[in-house]
């Protein structure tokens, strides 16, 4: 009995515990769900701490690039210079076609007053062939007319040597900037680009030049043709006056001067030499103008042309006197003097005045520093 006492014991236990076990399905969630919690905190945590990371490289990306410009380069003295020089060449070259435009437009209209002129001249002329009557008001009052644009060709003239002047200041300012642009050369700190844009600079500024001395050549040649046009046509208009008072072609037209060549192409050969020129004479006489050969390029063209018409509308027939004057302590003034002398007679030479009425003489002046020109009437 006691056997079966304990089995049934056992047996009872077994039920108990059974019965224990079906009445909590779930034994084990409480601890599952604190692990569940543990584990979503720990990935959000983890999460967290990754967006920390993400946020804090792409903050320290973000603070380097801030701290680095792509393709900031370092700009030496030499590199300012060479921009300094490129202004000052595009400067040059807007000058440069101004000018060329200003010319343009004297030409033009310089030829268009020459148009007219000559066809009142013709009319007149005409008319004076087939015989009219004495002072006809008509042929005078054409004459007005042919004389006031004969005028504006004198003006046209004047702007024409001024633009001259512009030009040759031009030139001075151009070869100035050649030689700045060689000296930049030898700037030490400067970079490899720096060279580059030099001879760049350097290319463009000898392609000036050429443009700028064929400029030159135009506006010399104008001018030498202006002249001689204005030279010519003074005398025909007042002896075609005359005519109009007596009515009919009497005056004997002069013969027209010969056809002056620009300075530029005088041979080398036909100008005197410095021991060749006579010792000037000037016994108290007062120069019309002095021209102080000072520094590299000196711009004598306008004035002397101002200097030389002025002489020339009081006295048709003057002839001018150049005298080179040359330091006493100087080897070579002489010959520079001499030079600078020659400079001026193909100046006149090429504003149409006779090559007969030019005189070249020389003389030493112990007061003075650098050589000069100095231009007598005589």
């Amino acid at each position: 009995m006691s056997i079966l006492k304990r089995l049934s014991l056992v047996a009872a236990l077994l039920t108990f515990a059974g019965c224990a076990s079906s009445s909590d399905p779930y034994p084990d969630d409480y601890f599952a769900d604190d692990f569940a919690m543990q584990t979503s905190e720990s990935a959000q945590t983890t999460q967290t701490e990754e967006k920390n990371d993400d946020s804090s490289e792409k903050e320290a990306v973000k603070t380097s690039d801030s701290s680095y410009t792509p393709g900031t380069q370092i700009v030496s003295e030499v590199s300012k210079k060479v921009a300094a020089i490129e202004t000052k060449l595009q400067q040059i070259q807007e000058n440069i076609q101004k000018n060329t435009g200003v010319f343009r437009e004297l030409k033009n209209k310089n030829a268009e007053e020459s148009r007219q002129y000559y066809e009142y001249i013709a009319r007149i002329h005409a008319r004076l062939r087939n015989g009219t009557t004495p002072g006809n008001p008509e042929l005078t009052a054409m004459w007005k007319q042919a004389s006031t644009l004969l005028g504006g060709s004198d003006k046209n003239m004047s702007e024409t040597a001024k633009l001259s002047s512009e030009i040759i200041r031009t030139k001075n300012e151009l070869n100035s900037l050649l030689d700045t642009i060689n000296e930049t050369f030898l700037i030490p700190g400067a970079m490899e680009i720096d060279h580059e844009n030099l001879k760049a600079l350097e290319d463009k500024a000898n392609q000036t030049v050429v443009s700028l001395n064929r400029l030159s050549s135009d506006v010399s040649a104008q001018i030498a043709r202006q002249q001689q046009y204005f030279s010519t046509e003074s005398q025909n208009i007042n002896l075609l006056g005359t005519d109009i008072q007596k009515g009919s072609m009497l005056t004997v037209r002069p013969q027209a001067a010969v056809t002056t060549v620009p300075a530029a192409s005088i041979a080398p050969a036909l100008l005197p030499a410095a021991a060749s020129l006579p010792e000037a004479e000037l016994n108290g006489r007062k120069p019309l103008m002095v021209i102080r050969f000072n520094k590299k390029d000196v711009a004598f063209e306008q004035p002397l042309y101002k200097a030389a018409k002025a002489a020339l509308d009081k006295r048709p027939s003057t002839g001018f006197e150049i005298v080179a004057v040359s330091p006493a302590n100087s080897k070579y003034g002489e010959l520079e003097a001499a030079k600078n002398a020659d400079a001026v007679r193909s100046s006149l030479i090429s504003m149409g005045l006779p090559e007969s009425r030019i005189f070249l003489s020389k003389i030493k002046n112990p007061s003075i520093q650098t050589t000069e020109v100095h231009l007598y009437l005589r």
